[in-house]
Order: structure tokens, then C-alpha cells, then sequence
């Protein structure tokens, strides 16, 4: 991988795969990055992003409030291609949050995404690579078309999902998406 922890600390933007699409990430502890990474995407500001781990200690911040019934629930899809919507906890940046104030975690099991994070010691931000409302980019050539030089790309190979993981809100057990 490039000097990705330098760079990651200096707020770049990066294109990797995921479980089904290719994602972009930031350092979700910096808010001039995700920011920077809603900009880019032309997102409105009031939606919220995932936070996505390659270790369950990664998540630690933002789950050490919850309860064991709601941790074991969300055991039972992790790792995996699964997100949660959960409560926040004091420890997670007000940037991170979409309206409702909750906010979107996935503990993935994806070799780049694990890889990355390990490299980095941390989690990142994750949204679906490509600018709001328009299809995920299904390549590195399509990162490269949509964005130029101004995300950095991690090589690798898309998971077996075909689309978004599904999402779903951890107390009410509601499905956001499936």
C-alpha cells in the first residue's frame, strides 16, 4: 500500500473495494476529511456515514455504551457485510451523525478493508464511491473517470455482494435497506 497512514492523517480521500462496492474513506477523527469526502461526493451534509471496521476493537468508541443484548445482536451478522444503525456514543464526533443521531458502523471481514484498517490502526469513514445519486464505481478505472486524481486508490478485488450492504437499525431492528 502508498504511505497510506501518512496521507490518511493529511485528510487524502481514498478509493478501495468492499464487500460489493467500491467504497470512499476518510479519517472519520478528522473534520476538514469528511468534509472534504461530502464535497467531493456533492452528498448533502445532513446524511450520515458509515463507520467501517476491520476489527471489533476498532469499534470500541463507538459501541462501549451499549448493552449486552444489542452487542450480541450485533455479533450475530459481524464480520460481515452488514450495517447497523446504532445510538451514538459521547465519543463519536457530531460530524459523523446524520439527523437522527444515530450513527451507521460495519465490522467488515473484506481482506482489503481489513488490511487497511489494520494499516492505519484505526476505522474509517465509508461511503460508496461515486457523486451522490449516481451508480458505485464497479472498478479503479471508474474511480479514476469519476474523480481524477483527487481520491487515492487501493487496488483490490470487490467481495461477492452485488450492490450496497444492507442496512439496518439495531434497537428496532428495522431494515433501512435490504
Amino acid at each position: 500500500m502508498p504511505d497510506l497512514k501518512n496521507s490518511f492523517l493529511k485528510d487524502q480521500i481514498f478509493a478501495y473495494p468492499t464487500e460489493g462496492v467500491w467504497g470512499l474513506g476518510c479519517n472519520p477523527f478528522s473534520e476538514k476529511a469528511v468534509k472534504k469526502l461530502i464535497a467531493l461526493k456533492k452528498r448533502p451534509e445532513n446524511k450520515g456515514i458509515i463507520i467501517l471496521g476491520g476489527s471489533i476493537e476498532q469499534l470500541i468508541p463507538f459501541t462501549e455504551h451499549l448493552d449486552e443484548k444489542l452487542k450480541n445482536r450485533m455479533y450475530s451478522k459481524w464480520p460481515g457485510p452488514h450495517t447497523w444503525l446504532v445510538s451514538s456514543s459521547t465519543r463519536t464526533p457530531k460530524w459523523l451523525l446524520g439527523p437522527t443521531g444515530l450513527i451507521a458502523l460495519r465490522l467488515s471481514n473484506h481482506k482489503t478493508v481489513v488490511k487497511l484498517t489494520e494499516t492505519l490502526g484505526m476505522p474509517i469513514c465509508s461511503t460508496s464511491a461515486n457523486l451522490s445519486g449516481n451508480e458505485p464505481a464497479k472498478d479503479s478505472n471508474e474511480i479514476r473517470t469519476f474523480f481524477k486524481d483527487k481520491v487515492l486508490i487501493i487496488e483490490g478485488k470487490l467481495g461477492d455482494l452485488k450492490r450496497p450492504t444492507p442496512v439496518q437499525d439495531l434497537e428496532s431492528e428495522e431494515w433501512l435497506r435490504k
